[in-house]
């Protein structure tokens, strides 16, 4: 009786991906590895210093305490403590998380499509069966996922980091760079609409450091113009004085809770505004006092501002500005790449 010896089983292969978001992380991974150490180690920090903080807080009875008309009272030591150890750490590590959009412009985005352009290696995957749509968006795609990804965690906990500061940081205002760059949905447009700026010059400057740098200046630019752009999405709430210009009568947590620095000034008898720098180039005083007397202006005093309740829909405006502006430099990227003219190559 004859026997068909067996065959000893195949090895199990292992599926790998291929195709081009292969293609694409191995092009990339330097850079998304380098990113992914960074995001971990900062996120690292916060869950560390927030849970440093907030037990300080707990133990020496302070949450909140210098939102309470009555103070810290025998807790400011405890409460110029908490100041001293974490103000700076809190407002570093925003400074820190504001500036990895714009690092993701220059370094992801901006070598994108500049790299390829300048080396000539487009012309290989152009030759290929692989479309230029496919292969710009393919491009995009993956480093995209992976800025957003990491800023959405940033994001998550430092705006959870900051809601437990500002009880006890109240003149961290709100509405400034940071933290309101760097909390809520803003840090993510932001994110987004700078990878995909660095992306597109990097198209319309085919060389990678020139794109990198042009994309450094763009950058500084779209966050300054935020910045200016951000106390006119919403009208200011005004608050006014009573006849002696004492604030007494607003809540203390209308002042503690609001982005403050609008226009400010005296009132006629009919309501109408002066606004305080009209008077400011008057000297001294007196000279001030003289000039509102002039214009006929009464002792009422009014202040506007953005009250706490302008915070979420001020982060959303700005991020569907910032979305709209990315999802639009996005199409130009495709755009550009399908209408680009094949480059003949030389003998």
């Amino acid at each position: 009786m004859n026997t068909v010896p067996a065959r000893p089983a195949a090895p199990r292969e292992h599926p790998r991906v291929r195709g081009l978001l292969w293609l694409v992380g191995r092009q990339h991974r330097a850079a998304l590895c380098a990113g992914l150490v960074l995001v971990g180690a900062v996120a690292a920090y916060i869950l560390w210093m927030r849970a440093d903080m907030v037990g300080y807080l707990r133990a020496h009875g302070i949450e909140g305490c210098a939102q309470r008309r009555a103070g810290c009272g025998p807790h400011s030591e405890a409460y110029a403590h908490v100041n001293r150890a974490y103000r700076d750490p809190l407002l570093n590590t925003g400074r820190l998380i504001l500036a990895l959009p714009a690092l993701a412009g220059v370094f992801l985005g901006a070598p994108l499509f500049a790299r390829e352009l300048e080396s000539g290696t487009y012309r290989l995957m152009w030759s290929q069966s692989v479309g230029r749509v496919r292969w710009a968006v393919a491009k995009l795609a993956l480093p995209a996922a992976a800025v957003l990804a990491g800023t959405t965690l940033l994001s998550a906990l430092y705006t959870w980091w900051w809601r437990a500061a500002r009880l006890a940081m109240p003149d961290v205002t709100w509405g400034t760079a940071v933290p309101f760059d760097t909390t809520g949905p803003a840090q993510v447009a932001l994110a987004a609409l700078l990878f995909f700026l660095g992306a597109a010059i990097g198209l319309l400057l085919p060389r990678t450091l020139p794109a990198m740098a042009a994309t450094l200046a763009a950058g500084a630019g779209a966050q300054y113009g935020l910045d200016t752009l951000r106390p006119r999405l919403m009208p200011r709430a005004t608050v006014v004085s009573d006849a002696t210009g004492d604030f007494g009568r607003v809540p203390d947590e209308v002042f503690h809770t609001s982005w403050r620095g609008g226009p400010q000034g005296q009132l006629t008898p009919s309501g109408a505004k002066i606004p305080l720098e009209r008077c400011l180039s008057a000297e001294g005083g007196s000279g001030t006092e003289t000039c509102f007397a002039r214009l006929g202006a009464t002792r009422r005093a009014y202040e506007e501002l953005h009250p706490a309740g302008h915070y979420w829909p001020l982060q959303w405006i700005q991020a569907g500005i910032c979305l709209s502006a990315a999802a639009a430099l996005a199409a130009f990227c495709v755009w550009w790449v399908r209408r680009r003219p094949a480059v003949k190559e030389t003998a």
